[in-house]
């Protein structure tokens, strides 16, 4: 097959969805040939500025692990053509769409001449994925979508992604709890395959080295992920002092890029047993996820969840919200434990965890068999590459 992926953004820019999409593709590439179109290659979060009168001006064709990329470029003269619906967006969604998605199109239709199907992982704004359905419809072949969805659905902000939901020939989602969401919302289920997310990792760990490097001893709490509020790192620590209350040598690494305010939030909590790493390489995050104790990441917001994955590859114990999603993951008290971003509730799970490590290392055991079972890499191409040929 020749598959055409087209995500807001992909690596080397940091997340969870376009990690996910990379290495489903480094995993397909040897049987098909792989194609990505993206808007940036940089984190950043203007998800209608930065994908239209912000946007990168110049095009950049690269490759990451084996896989083509086209970063879009728009010349000034497309960026004050699109300035106008930019202006009237989120009050006239339909008509800025119309808009901006014909200049879309010009750059993708030449990607898709031999493609045999593409596919749009839902990251920011509606352009991108508005643009890759129409080239799909176009060409003739196969559009399918992946919301990777945060709890919020409907909405008059929303409205336009519901529609392309039911456009679609294929959803993949990443839950059954997701599943039912697109069904209720007026998606067949025959058009729906469930696949999940798997561990993002190097091949080799070295926690010892890890904690030389930042003189850091067990037991060790790990947050993973960007410092969005709705991640729960404030939740986490506000935690700190009330784990500490019990278990004073209790360490907290912080690992993930900045957002907005958050910096000026971690200065509120100035302590040697804090670390705040920020970005690091994979391989300091493998290091990190092998040298923690338990891995504590309690966001409102989350479509799966792959951190936990990750965690459970290592045997370790993770802490994740209670949310519908999540809890279709975590099985509550077997591999983890679900909490409510409270404070409190959280720092009585973490104690219970590092008081009690033969229940650590059974719920830390549980979750890597989950793993090997549902989750490896090998396993979710095979799902993908099945609901692809189904669709063809």
């Amino acid at each position: 097959m020749n598959i055409l992926y087209t995500l807001t953004t992909y690596p080397p820019a940091i997340g969870g969805a376009q990690l996910h999409q990379h290495i489903l593709a480094q995993n397909l590439k040897n049987n098909h040939q792989i194609q990505v179109i993206t808007h940036w290659n940089e984190n950043r979060t203007d998800w209608l500025l930065g994908t239209t009168i912000n946007a990168p001006s110049s095009e950049l064709k690269y490759t990451i692990d084996g896989i083509d990329v086209h970063r879009l470029g728009f010349s000034l003269t497309e960026k004050l053509k699109l300035f106008p619906s930019v202006l009237i967006y989120y009050f006239l969604m339909d008509t800025a769409l119309a808009s901006i998605t014909p200049n879309l199109i010009k750059h993708l239709k030449p990607y898709a001449q031999q493609g045999d199907l593409i596919h749009n992982v839902r990251i920011g704004r509606e352009g991108l994925s508005y643009a890759s359905y129409q080239v799909a419809k176009e060409h003739d072949i196969p559009f399918v979508f992946t919301p990777v969805h945060h709890p919020r659905w409907v909405g008059w902000r929303y409205r336009s992604y519901i529609k392309l939901y039911q456009l679609a020939d294929g959803v993949i989602c990443l839950t059954n709890v997701e599943k039912q969401t697109l069904v209720k919302l007026g998606v067949q289920e025959d058009k729906i395959t469930v696949t999940g997310i798997g561990p993002i990792f190097t091949e080799t760990a070295n926690p010892i080295s890890f904690k030389k490097k930042h003189q850091i001893d067990e037991p060790i709490v790990l947050f993973l992920g960007q410092h969005y509020p709705y991640k729960g790192y404030q939740q986490l620590l506000q935690a700190t002092k009330l784990v500490w209350e019990k278990i004073p040598e209790t360490n907290f690494i912080f690992i993930g890029p900045s957002v907005a305010n958050s910096e000026k939030y971690f200065q509120e909590f100035q302590d040697k047993r804090i670390y705040r790493l920020g970005m690091v390489n994979l391989q300091e995050k493998t290091d990190a996820l092998a040298a923690c104790s338990l891995l504590c990441v309690p966001s409102s917001q989350e479509s799966f969840g792959g951190v936990y994955t990750e965690a459970w590859s290592f045997a370790k114990p993770v802490m994740g919200c209670d949310i519908p999603a999540v809890a279709e993951v975590i099985s509550n008290g077997l591999d983890g434990y679900l909490v409510q971003q409270n404070p409190q509730e959280i720092a009585d799970a973490i104690c219970q965890l590092l008081l009690n490590p033969s229940q650590a290392q059974k719920m830390g055991e549980a979750g890597e068999n989950k793993v090997k079972q549902h989750f490896t890499w090998q396993k979710l191409a095979e799902k993908t590459e099945q609901f692809y040929q189904k669709l063809l």
